[in-house]
This record gives structure tokens, C-alpha cells and sequence, in this order.
């Protein structure tokens, strides 16, 4: 049986009986806030976010809103694979500042929205290595390849290029709203032309998002 067919099926059970042409059918669906207002830390302080992404049905929906100066990779990382993983739609809505790891947060969603005042910065990451001369050469040689390819997946197609390339070499870059928006349309696009999920039309003004939020 066809994986259609099958959800039919599970439909018609939940039906109860009606007449007529019209059978009405209820399912619950649940939306999340989760709130990354604060610097991102060490990844033990996330395990209620990773949760709820993790055991989220098709029918919920996860926003995450974001107003953070950015904090550890590691964590969030860890959300970003949370969010790859998640069966509902996963949403971010940047109200104030998307800054280093928590523009890479937002550059993952599958829906962007952004405050009129909100803005994001981009950079290479922070580290630093203790040990022999030998050992630490190969620690920061690793930790270099993958702070590139984390930056690589994250915001091809938001950066041209030359500004991907500059912002492995130290340069940080700053975007309004305006042009976060901009940019983030064109990373969709560049996904879509790659066969991945995308939804070009979901990068918008906060207001309409803030609408279709539920009351508390």
C-alpha cells in the first residue's frame, strides 16, 4: 500500500460518522515558541529545545525566536541538526539581533521572518589551544576545516563567493533587516536550485508572523 493511500486510510478511521458530502475530520497540532534571547552556551542548557524538536508530529509547528549576541558553536549546532531532523515546520523570527551563532541558527530555517529593527553579523569563530607545538597545530588545522565547513553550509548563497572566502579570513559583515531579507531569498534560491527544501516565499516583515502567533 502506497504511503497516500495509507494516510487515507488513517483518515477515514479518525472520521466520525456524518452525512452528506462533507466529512469534517479534527487533528491536533501545537505551536512552539521557543525563546534564544540570551548567549548561546554550553550545549546541556538546550536539551528542552532539542526536545521539543525531536518529538514534534507533522502537524506542530517550532518558532524560534531569536534576539542573541551568538555564544558557542557546539550548541548551536546541536539545535541546527535538532532542526534538520524535526517532522513539523520549523520557523525562526529574528526580532532583534542575530548575531555570529545565532545568525547560523537563523540562516538553517526552513522560514526566516525579521523584525523592522532587527539585524545580523556574520563571523569566524573564537578558539583557542593548549598543548605541545605539534598537537596544536593539528588542533587548530581541525578546528579551522570544520568552523569552514560549518560557515559553507550555512551561509552559501547569503554571501557571495568573495565574501565567504573574506569571512574565513577574520572580515565580519553586518546586515539590516532589509538586507538580511534580501540575502536570505537568494540562499532559498540558490537551495532550491539544488533540490533542497526550501520555502522561497516565507522570508517576511515580523508583523504577519506575530499574527498568526497564539495568545499566551
Amino acid at each position: 500500500m502506497s504511503k497516500a493511500n495509507e494516510n487515507i486510510e488513517e483518515l477515514m478511521m479518525m472520521m466520525p460518522e456524518q452525512k452528506g458530502l462533507i466529512r469534517t475530520i479534527t487533528q491536533q497540532m501545537n505551536t512552539h515558541l521557543v525563546f534564544l534571547d540570551e548567549d548561546i552556551t554550553s550545549p546541556g542548557n538546550y536539551r528542552d529545545v532539542i526536545h521539543c524538536l525531536a518529538t514534534c508530529s507533522e502537524n506542530d509547528n517550532v518558532n524560534i525566536l531569536v534576539n542573541s549576541s551568538g555564544g558557542r558553536t557546539d550548541s548551536a549546532w546541536a539545535i541546527i541538526e535538532a532542526m534538520k531532523g524535526c517532522r513539523g515546520d520549523v520557523s525562526v523570527t529574528v526580532l532583534g539581533a542575530a548575531y555570529s551563532a545565532a545568525s547560523m541558527i537563523a540562516c538553517m530555517a526552513d522560514e526566516c521572518y525579521f523584525a523592522e529593527s532587527s539585524e545580523m553579523m556574520l563571523h569566524t569563530a573564537h578558539y583557542g589551544s593548549i598543548g605541545t607545538v605539534p598537537n596544536v597545530k593539528d588542533q587548530t588545522d581541525f578546528a579551522t576545516r570544520q568552523i569552514n565547513k560549518l560557515l559553507d553550509t550555512c551561509y552559501t548563497g547569503f554571501l557571495t563567493p568573495k565574501e565567504l572566502d573574506e569571512l574565513k579570513h577574520g572580515k565580519e559583515f553586518w546586515f539590516s533587516s532589509e538586507e538580511a531579507q534580501s540575502r536570505m531569498l537568494k540562499r532559498y534560491r540558490h537551495l532550491s536550485n539544488l533540490n533542497k527544501p526550501a520555502k522561497l516565499k516565507k522570508v517576511k516583515n515580523v508583523k504577519e508572523k506575530v499574527s498568526e502567533m497564539p495568545d499566551s
